[in-house]
């Protein structure tokens, strides 16, 4: 959950998670609508699909137990370097480097490096470092001292247990380094969305492109630069409904999702008659109920857009 995560955001999902699933096994069998509906809002969903990849392939190959292998942990969905270094080091005590942002601007100051280098190159000072016996307690501590100390701004140079060995210090070039990184660049994109009742039901259907995550969705699709929303949104009663569902237009949503700010368009309809006869396959829609809803649909975007309808 802290990938791409600060933790007071992550620590209310972590305890609803592990309430729900307190166990590999239980979080194993349970199913990827379900684990989806316990994470909805926290984003990055790919991470929860690899986590219950990750659960299952423990009960198939490693009859349930977490393993302890550097190795093995690596192999599983969802496990990078890092991750598979912060669980042997911390975890278990193995002499395994861990690098991330906190490690990497401690390094750049404590070296002095103004110019941006290959990541390999703090990966390589990590594992010089890092003591046999002691890899929790070090790796632990260097984490520590990047997000504590070792601020990326206005760092707190004078209770930083090794400045005298900071050539940034002695330089004060602790403020310029390490260099910042470009920002990736902001997309707008607007958005239309259909909630569409039939009989105190609401139309899902399977996601296409995965633009907004999770495996249902409520009728969606991005406005292309030379349509307006209104015309999106016939555009897709024309696919779904031949263009017989009275649709009218409800409200803007404003929504972020990563670099990606979204203005969905909201278009509501109640489906009637033939307007109910959708032309889209059987096996990629589903006219939930409110129970089903809250298992099924997983973006917070969707959820705000039913609750407008309301």
């Amino acid at each position: 959950m802290l990938q791409q995560t600060q933790v007071k955001s992550a620590v209310p999902y972590f305890n609803r998670f592990v309430k729900r699933f307190p166990d590999i096994a239980s979080l194993a069998h349970a199913s990827e609508e379900e684990i989806l509906a316990i994470w909805s809002g926290l984003g990055y969903y790919s991470r929860a699909r690899n986590l219950h990849k990750a659960a299952r392939k423990i009960v198939d190959c490693h009859e349930g137990i977490f393993p302890t292998d550097y190795k093995t942990v690596l192999s599983l969905p969802g496990i990078g370097r890092y991750t598979a270094g912060a669980v042997c080091s911390i975890a278990f005590n193995q002499a395994q480097p861990v690098v991330d942002g906190n490690i990497r601007r401690v390094i750049a100051r404590l070296k002095g490096i103004k110019s941006r280098i290959p990541e390999k190159y703090f990966w390589d000072q990590m594992s010089e470092w890092v003591p046999e016996k002691k890899a929790s307690a070090f790796n632990q501590a260097m984490m520590e001292l990047g997000a504590t100390i070792c601020l990326p701004s206005q760092p707190a140079c004078r209770q930083c247990p090794v400045h005298r060995h900071c050539l940034a210090k002695r330089k004060n070039l602790q403020n310029s380094i390490p260099l910042s990184k470009p920002r990736k660049a902001v997309r707008k994109v607007d958005l239309v969305i259909l909630a569409v009742k039939h009989r105190g039901r609401v139309l899902l259907t399977r996601q296409e492109d995965g633009f907004i995550p999770g495996k249902w969705g409520l009728p969606s699709r991005i406005v292309p630069s030379r349509q307006t929303p209104g015309e999106t949104a016939q555009s897709l009663n024309n696919k779904m409904f031949g263009g017989r569902l009275p649709i009218e237009f409800l409200a803007i949503l404003k929504h972020s999702i990563t670099h990606h700010r979204i203005s969905a368009h909201i278009y509501t309809g109640n489906a009637t008659g033939k307007a109910s006869e959708i032309l889209e396959e059987k096996d990629r829609i589903h006219w939930a109920n409110d129970l089903q809803l809250d298992a099924m649909l997983t973006s917070s975007l969707f959820r705000k857009a039913i609750q407008k309808c309301r």
